[in-house]
C-alpha cells in the first residue's frame, strides 16, 4: 500500500481538460453505418458550422460606456482578451475531422456486437501481440474503422484551443443504464486529452492515462494495476483494454514534440503503441505538437492514416492580407481606453509586423499596449505605433530574438529555430509519407507549391480550370492557374469571386503580352515600312497614338499590373467587374 502511495505522489497527473457528464439520450441516425451503436447514437447530433462557430467564439464582455469606469476596473476588463476566441476556418475544419473520426471510430466498435465481447475473453495482450492480418482484421474478428491524424504548427496559433474547444462540444463521459429496453450500464469516455509525458516515456504515458481515466471516471484503476514492478509490457494491454470497455472515442496527445528529447527509440516505440491502438484496438488517436515533432511523425505514426478522408493539418502564423485583416479588426473592438482608437492601415500593419502573424503574440501585444496607455498614458490614452513598438521591447523580449528570424525571412535561419519552422526535406518526407492530403492553414500555405499534397478543394479547382480553359487558355496552363488562386486564397472563398480572379489574370497577361509583342515595323514591303515609319515617327514626336492602341494603357515605364487593367477596362480592351458579375453565372 506504501509504495502505490508513493507511485501516486510522484505520478499524479490530473488531465488539463476536463468535460461535462450527461445520462445517455439516444438519437436517430440518418446514416445507416451509425445505427443501432449506442456509442454512436449517445453522442449529439452532427454539428453545422455555425453552431460550431457560435460555441467557440469565447467574446469578452464590451460596452462602450465601460469607457467612463475607472483606471483599475478597466485593467480588469482588458484581461478579459487573454481568453479571446475569434472562430476561424481552421478551428471549422478541426471540429469537421473530430465529428467524423469519433463516429467512424465506434462503426467496428459497436458494444453489442459478439466480436467487442469476444475481445475481453481473448484478452488484450494476445490481440495486441497477434496484431491484424492481411485484411486488417484482428483476433477478435474486428476489422478497424478507426484513425489517427496530426496537427501540427508555430507555437501561439491556437492548436490547443482549436482541439479543446472542439472536444468540449461534446460531452466527455456519456452514462448509460439501458438501451431499448435492456440493460446496457457502461460509462462511455467519449474523449481523452493528455500531455505527452514531460520525460517522453511510454511508462509515464500509461501512469497519465490511468490517473486521467481515475480523475474522470472516479474509478482506481491505478491502485489496481500499478505497482513498483509494473512494467510497459504490463500497463500497455492494460491501457488496451480500458480504452475499449468504456468506448473511448478519441484519444488526444498534446505537446508531442516532447517525444524528441527521448532516448534513441523510444519515440518510435510510443508512435507504434499508438499506430497499433488505431489499426488493431480501434481507439482513434489524434497528435498535436510543433513543427519539431515533424521528423518523428513522418515515419511510424504515418502507418495510421489509412484512406480515411481526414488529413492532417498545419497551421502557420497568418498570412497578411485578407486572413489577417478579419482578424485584427475583430480583436481590435475589444478596447477600454477613454479615447477610442480607430485600427488605421498603419496599425494593422505594424501589429502585424511586431507579431509576425502568431495569434497568441498579437493577442497579448494588445491587451499590454492597453494596459500601458491606461496606466501610464494620463490624459491621452491613446494606442499609437509608438506605444506598440515601446510595449513589445519592454514586455515580450523573450520572444523577440523568435520574430527578428522571422522577419528576416531566411530559410537558413528560421531552421535554427525548428519550433518556428520545418526543415525543408523534412516537410517534403511528411508530405510524401502522408496517404491522405495535407491541409495547410496560414503562411506557409502561401509559399508550399507542392501542390500534389496539398488539400485542394477539388469541385472548386475543376470549376476554375474549366472557366480557365473557356477563356482560350491551354489546359496545362488552366491546371496551373487554378492551383495559384486556390492556394492564393481561404478555402471558403466565394466561388463567384475566385472566377472573376481567374479571368483577371488571364485577360491581364493576355493584355501584357499583346503591348510586349508590338514592335513598330513589320515584314511587309518597302513603301509600307517607310510610311509605318514615318507614321511611327509622327506620333512619337506628337505623341499621338491611335485610340484602340494597346500601348495607352501603359502610362509609364512603372505602371503597376493593376493600373494597367484599370486602364485596359477604360479602353474596353477587357470585360468590367460588372461585366464579369453579368456573365458569371
Amino acid at each position: 500500500m506504501d509504495q502505490i502511495t508513493n507511485l501516486e505522489a510522484m505520478y499524479h497527473y490530473t488531465p488539463s481538460l476536463i468535460g461535462r457528464q450527461v445520462e445517455a439520450e439516444y438519437l436517430p441516425q440518418v446514416i445507416t453505418g451509425y445505427k443501432d451503436n449506442p456509442f454512436i447514437e449517445a453522442l449529439p447530433p452532427i454539428f453545422e458550422e455555425e453552431y460550431v462557430a457560435s460555441k467557440i467564439a469565447r467574446f469578452p464582455d464590451h460596452k462602450e460606456e465601460q469607457r467612463k469606469l475607472g483606471k483599475q476596473t478597466r485593467l480588469h476588463l482588458i484581461q478579459q482578451i487573454s481568453d479571446y476566441v475569434e472562430p476561424l476556418p481552421s478551428h471549422l475544419l478541426v471540429e469537421q475531422r473530430l465529428s467524423r473520426l469519433m463516429r467512424h471510430g465506434y462503426k467496428a466498435r459497436n458494444p453489442l456486437t459478439r466480436e467487442s465481447v469476444k475481445q475481453f475473453h481473448i484478452g488484450f495482450q494476445n490481440i495486441l501481440q497477434s496484431g491484424i492480418n492481411q485484411e486488417g482484421v484482428n483476433l477478435a474478428g474486428i476489422r478497424s474503422t478507426a484513425s489517427g491524424f496530426a496537427i501540427l504548427g508555430v507555437s501561439g496559433q491556437g492548436k490547443t484551443t482549436a482541439i479543446e474547444s472542439s472536444l468540449l462540444l461534446y460531452p466527455q463521459v456519456i452514462h448509460h443504464s439501458t438501451y431499448k429496453g435492456q440493460p446496457f450500464i457502461r460509462k462511455q469516455l467519449v474523449w481523452l486529452k493528455l500531455n505527452c509525458p514531460h520525460d517522453g516515456s511510454l511508462k509515464g504515458l500509461c501512469f497519465n492515462f490511468l490517473q486521467a481515466v481515475d480523475s474522470v471516471l472516479e474509478t482506481n484503476y491505478f491502485r489496481k494495476f500499478v505497482s513498483k514492478g509494473s512494467s510497459v509490457d504490463m500497463l500497455l494491454p492494460v491501457m488496451a483494454h480500458i480504452a475499449t470497455l468504456h468506448g473511448l472515442g478519441a484519444l488526444v496527445i498534446d505537446e508531442i514534440q516532447n517525444l524528441s528529447f527521448m532516448k534513441s527509440g523510444g519515440a518510435e516505440r510510443m508512435l507504434n503503441y499508438f499506430t497499433q491502438l488505431i489499426n488493431t484496438i480501434g481507439v482513434p488517436v489524434i497528435l498535436i505538437g510543433t513543427f519539431k515533432a515533424m521528423k518523428l511523425l513522418s515515419g511510424s505514426f504515418s502507418q495510421a492514416r489509412r484512406s480515411t478522408g481526414q488529413g492532417d493539418m498545419i497551421m502557420d502564423r497568418l498570412i497578411e492580407g485578407e486572413e489577417w485583416d478579419y482578424f485584427i479588426q475583430r480583436l481590435w473592438k475589444y478596447q477600454w481606453t477613454s479615447s477610442n482608437v480607430k485600427l488605421s492601415d498603419a496599425l494593422k500593419c505594424e501589429v502585424y509586423e511586431l507579431s509576425q502573424g502568431i495569434v497568441d503574440i498579437a493577442v497579448k501585444l494588445y491587451m499590454l499596449a492597453q494596459w500601458e496607455v491606461i496606466m501610464y498614458g494620463e490624459d491621452k490614452e491613446r494606442i499609437t505605433i509608438g506605444v506598440l513598438r515601446d510595449v513589445a521591447n519592454r514586455h515580450m523580449q523573450l520572444v523577440q530574438p523568435l520574430l527578428k528570424i522571422l522577419k528576416r525571412n531566411d530559410p537558413s535561419a528560421k531552421l535554427l529555430v525548428d519550433d518556428l519552422y520545418p526543415q525543408w526535406d523534412v516537410l517534403d518526407q511528411f508530405l510524401r509519407n502522408a496517404e491522405e492530403k495535407v491541409n495547410v492553414q496560414g503562411e506557409m500555405r502561401s509559399k508550399l507549391m507542392r501542390d500534389g499534397n496539398i488539400e485542394l478543394d477539388q469541385g472548386r479547382y475543376l470549376e476554375l480550370v474549366k472557366t480557365a480553359i473557356d477563356f482560350g487558355v491551354s489546359a496545362k496552363k488552366a491546371e496551373e492557374l487554378a492551383k495559384r488562386v486556390l492556394l492564393k486564397n481561404e478555402t471558403e472563398s466565394d466561388l463567384i469571386q475566385l472566377r472573376k480572379e481567374v479571368i483577371h489574370e488571364i485577360e491581364l497577361s493576355t493584355a501584357v503580352a499583346n503591348i510586349q509583342n508590338i514592335t513598330p515595323e513589320s515584314k511587309t514591303g518597302n513603301t509600307e515600312k517607310k510610311q509605318r515609319s514615318k507614321k511611327m515617327t509622327r506620333k512619337k514626336a506628337t505623341g499621338i497614338q491611335d485610340v484602340d492602341d494597346l500601348r495607352n494603357a501603359v502610362t509609364s515605364s512603372v505602371a503597376k499590373s493593376d493600373e494597367i487593367y484599370e486602364n485596359l477596362v477604360e479602353l474596353g480592351m477587357i470585360p468590367s467587374e460588372k461585366d464579369l458579375s453579368n456573365l458569371i453565372i
